[in-house]
This record gives structure tokens, sequence and C-alpha cells, in this order.
């Protein structure tokens, strides 16, 4: 795997190159993180302009510098029309300078622990280079890819939607092998028609599929048809619970927090899996993971041992020892209507006096308010015994839920109410990035150096 000349980068963007041409390894945006070698993009955000931090990133090793204006004193600097847009396109050339496969992943929920999975999955083949967290925007795939080198055999990259075409462009960087999408349910709604359009919006992902690259399907989705038409020409592999699915799961066993067991089927052969990931969503998940690991060859049995190392992440559905002497679930690292619902799936099946704790799913635009209330009629119907909702917000979850639930304008005054709890209850604390419920996990189960109980 080659670096790219910045005298290249400039030709592909049509810049104007000050100074003369390197060699770069890498690509930063934080002038606090860049490396020696790297190109640093001076991105210009809604409160941070990065050209104020160009000489910084300078003295701090950066190779060069793409920018938006002319800075005096600096070079080698290449001034290009938008940085965000150069950004890709230097990630683009060196992914093209990778011999290994792309995986690419994309879905309304689930892909950061399916990234993990498929990770884990074809490590057995090779070293992986995957997304770190979940730096799957315009910004982050591109640092994701210009991080490749050459004890890299393998990338795994996550894509998010915040619109029609981000995923059409993230594939035109990354240009992937194989494509997965997971699935599509209501999420930043605010700017999408409908949930059909956030389903075409996903199925780009095959779309922007190399030529002779895979696609692989969730046969379960209601959008399956549309997904193949959209992969056209490409070769196809299906997953699901679905007996059409060419990876299958059967026999599945529920453990709750505990986590799942199924039965792989696949290809006239049957494979024990066991995760220790809470819900039946990560069966669909994880049989995303094993299809792509085994098209690249790995056998089932080795794919299905390395899915067992996988843990659940931070926030994400992590179990913490409340205060109290009972379980607190974090999961506050994002939700949907869809993620929430399973959530409360998993909470259902546990023995106590189960306790939903939610905030507000954020983006859904106009039918926020239904999809709150629907979301707390389901938790009434699955026999959650108790809602407490946080935040304006999610209020219409408190309607859906009726009798018994509480409603709190934030935390604070959440915290100020809560009374001493019997070991057995078990709190399930989930809400979008934005509503920021970790502080009420914080102190609802502070961890060592934290605010004591």
């Amino acid at each position: 795997m080659t670096a790219v000349e910045l005298q290249m980068l400039a030709d592909s963007t049509g810049g104007h190159l000050i100074g003369q041409s390197v060699a770069l390894q890498g690509l930063a945006i934080d002038s606090r993180a860049v490396k020696g070698g790297e190109l640093f993009a001076a991105i210009r955000g809604a409160r941070v302009d990065g050209h104020e931090f160009a000489a910084k990133a300078m003295s701090s090793g950066a190779a060069a510098l793409l920018t938006e204006r002319r800075l005096e004193g600096l070079t080698p600097q290449l001034v290009v029309s938008d940085v965000t847009n150069a950004s890709g396109t230097f990630a683009l050339l060196k992914r093209r300078s990778f011999a290994g496969p792309v995986i690419a992943i994309t879905g309304s929920a689930g892909k950061t622990t399916t990234k993990n999975l498929v990770s884990a999955a074809v490590s057995v083949a090779g070293s992986v280079h995957a997304t770190l967290g979940n730096q799957n925007n315009e910004l982050g795939v591109p640092l994701t890819l210009a991080g490749l080198n050459q004890q890299h055999q393998f990338a795994v990259i996550e894509m998010g939607a915040g619109q029609p075409g981000d995923i059409a462009y993230l594939c035109d960087v990354a240009e992937p092998d194989i494509a997965v999408c997971l699935n599509a349910s209501a999420a930043h709604l605010a700017h999408f028609d409908s949930v059909d359009a956030i389903a075409r919006t996903k199925g780009e992902i095959f779309q922007g599929l190399k030529g002779g690259g895979l696609a692989v399907i969730n046969a379960d989705q209601p959008w399956l048809s549309q997904w193949i038409q959209q992969a056209g020409g490409a070769r196809q592999v299906t997953f699901g619970f679905s007996a059409q699915a060419d990876y299958r799961a059967a026999h599945v066993k529920n453990h709750g927090l505990a986590g799942t067991q199924f039965q792989l089927h696949v290809k006239g052969v049957r494979v024990p899996v066991r995760l220790v990931l809470p819900g039946e969503q990560h069966v669909s998940n994880a049989l995303a993971a094993l299809a792509v690991a085994i098209e690249l060859g790995v056998s089932p049995e080795q794919a299905a041992d390395a899915l067992l190392g996988v843990q659940i992440g931070a926030g994400r559905g992590e179990v913490r020892t409340g205060c109290w002497g009972g379980r607190v679930i974090d999961d506050t690292y994002n939700a949907n209507p869809a993620a929430v619902k399973a959530a409360i799936d998993v909470l259902a099946m546990e023995p106590g006096h189960r306790v939903l704790i939610l905030g507000a799913m954020l983006e859904l635009g106009s039918t926020s308010e239904t999809l709150h209330e629907d979301v707390g009629t389901y938790a009434r119907s699955a026999g959650i015994d108790q809602l407490i909702v946080v935040g304006h917000g999610a209020k219409g979850a408190a309607r859906g839920f009726g009798g018994g639930a509480m409603f709190f304008s934030d935390q604070l005054s959440l915290k100020a109410e809560f009374p001493v709890l019997p070991a057995d209850h078990v709190i399930w604390v989930k809400a979008s990035r934005g509503a920021a419920l970790e502080q009420t996990v914080g102190w609802l189960a502070p961890t060592r150096g934290s605010e004591s109980c």
C-alpha cells in the first residue's frame, strides 16, 4: 500500500498547490492528534474553524495542509474549494492503493455492533482495520480509510445516513467490495419524507458496490425486493429468520441480558452460535457478520467461535450495578423506535420490578409525538412495570403508557425525587445521544472514582 502524493491530490481536486509535493501517510482533522506524515484538513465547523489551528498542526508534525483559503507562511499547502470533499478524495486515493476487500455496513440500527461482529469474524483470516467508534459520516469514513496501511488485510467501514444521498457519497469514497444493509426504520425522519425514503437511501450501499461485489441483504425486511433491485447485477446473499434466507437462524434461545443462542443453517451445514449480546436483534446482526466472513472463506465454525468474544459496547446495553444493589442497563448511546422496542423486549424478560427510564428519541420530525406515544404503549403491553420519562421531547411516551408513568422535565428533577429502591428493581436507561442520559446512569450506578451513591 502506497502513500498519497500531495500533487496527485491536487490533480484530482483541481486545487492550488503551494510549495512542494510530499508523500502523505494519513489524514487528520484535529490538530491535537495529528501525527507525522499526515495531511491536516482544516475543516470549518459550526463552532470551530480548523484554519485557526493549521500552524499548530504543522508544528505537531503534519506533512501538509488542506485549506479553503491561503494561509501565509505555511507550506506545503493545498487550497481547494471544499475541504470536506477533498478529504473524501484523499481517502479514495488511499483506498485504491489497498488490495484487500472493503466491507461497508449500513442500517437504521445495529451498525456499530455489526461492525464489531464482522471485524471479529473476518479477523480469523487476517488483520482488520475498522471504523473507530461510530465515525460513519462524510468525515469519519475518510478518516477511517486514510488509516489503512500495509499490515491491514480487511477494511470494515460503518456508514450512516442523515439525508438522502449520504450513503451514495460514502460509497463513492469507499468503493466497497462487500455491502451489508441490516434494516431500515424510523430514524432521522426529520430529514426524510418517510421510512420508505430511508430504505431507498440505505439501499444506495448496493448501488455503490465495485464491479463483482457482494450484496448481503436482510431477507426479513419489507424492502427485500427493492434492495435486490438496487443491488442489480452484483452477487447477492440473504440472511435472516426466513426459511428462504441463504444464512438462516433456527432454534433461537433468548436468554435476555445473558445473551442468545441459535443454530446457523447455511449451505447444508448447521453450526451452533452463542452471543453474549442481549436481544434477538443481535441474532440478525450476527447472521450478517457470519455471511460476510464465510463468503470471504472463513469456516462457519471459526466464524461462529469468533463472535462469542464480542462484548456489548459502553452505553449500548452495558449492565452496571446500581446504588441499591440492583442492575442498571446503560443504553444511552442512541435510540430510535425500533431500538427502544428491542430494549423493552429484553427488559421484559428480566425477573424483578422492571423500570424503563426513557429520554427523547431525536430527529423524528413531525412524527415524534406519535412515535413516542407508540413506544409507551408498547412498554405497557410488554409488561414493563414502570415507565419514567425525562424531557418534554419524550412526554408522549408517558401518555402511551398510561397510569403509573412518571414524567420529569429534566434529569435534575428526576435525581431530586428519585426514591430508594429495593434490590429487585432493574432499570433500563435509553435515549438518543443528544438527551445525555448517561448523566442519570452516572448517579444511578457510579463507576469507581466518580460520585458515590
